[in-house]
């Protein structure tokens, strides 16, 4: 009969597997949170920037802005622009035109700007930004302003520095191929991609009033024909 005459290697046979500990699963377990939230603050960004829209479509929607006519009830084209290619990259547009419309009885002129491009960019750059980089600052609170049925718009109107009177008014707002609407936080909006528009008139100086609304009644059935949800 053999026996054992190594006690410490038998003792080494019998011990149990060696146990991590709760320390290793602690740091298994953070380790998991992390890549989780990584992955989750990835997808949420590339979503809100509408990183994961399909680049060909949106481009021959967005060409569709460039169709509009020139003539919207007493309102004529008088000039068209592209996009300031700073602009353009900043807002990664999908499509935009930029034009002057006339009324040629009164004279009274608007500056617009449609853009439209994924809900990110398009929804964070607002007038009060732009303007307020050109020497000119706001001039009170913005309001709703609504033109008739669905659609509303923010309306806020601008002051050169320094200046008493006010001399300009912008309306803007932003669609998803919808009613265009008046919201806090555009870019929490559950779309891939938005319309912009932005329109802008000098302020009759006597009444304080602008054309605005009476071009956007013009405006607006135009414009919405070569939008889609």
């Amino acid at each position: 009969m053999t026996t054992d005459t190594n006690p410490i290697e038998n003792e080494n046979k019998n011990a149990p597997a060696t146990d991590p500990g709760p320390r290793f699963g602690s740091r298994r377990k953070a380790l998991i949170v992390v890549v989780g939230a990584i992955l989750i603050s990835g997808i949420v960004h590339g979503y809100l920037d509408g990183r994961w829209v399909d680049q060909v479509d949106v481009q021959a929607l967005g060409s569709e802005l460039n169709q509009l006519p020139e003539k919207c009830g007493d309102w004529e084209l008088v000039a068209e622009t592209d996009l300031e290619s700073n602009a353009a990259d900043l807002l990664q547009c999908y499509g935009s035109t930029v034009r002057e419309y006339v009324q040629p009885a009164t004279g009274q002129r608007v500056n617009l700007a449609v853009l439209f491009g994924p809900r990110g960019p398009i929804a964070v750059h607002t007038p009060e930004v732009c303007y307020s980089s050109k020497g000119t600052e706001p001039a009170g609170d913005r309001v709703q302003a609504a033109i008739a049925g669905s659609d509303r718009f923010w309306k806020t109107q601008f002051k050169q520095r320094g200046a008493n009177q006010n001399h300009l008014e912008v309306w803007y707002g932003w669609s998803d191929g919808g009613a265009w609407q008046a919201v806090d936080y555009p870019r929490v909006w559950m779309t891939d991609r938005l319309y912009k528009i932005q329109v802008a008139s000098a302020l009759n100086q006597e009444t304080g009033e602008s054309p605005i609304n009476d071009f956007l009644q013009d405006f607006l059935p135009e414009l919405k024909s070569k939008m889609h949800p």
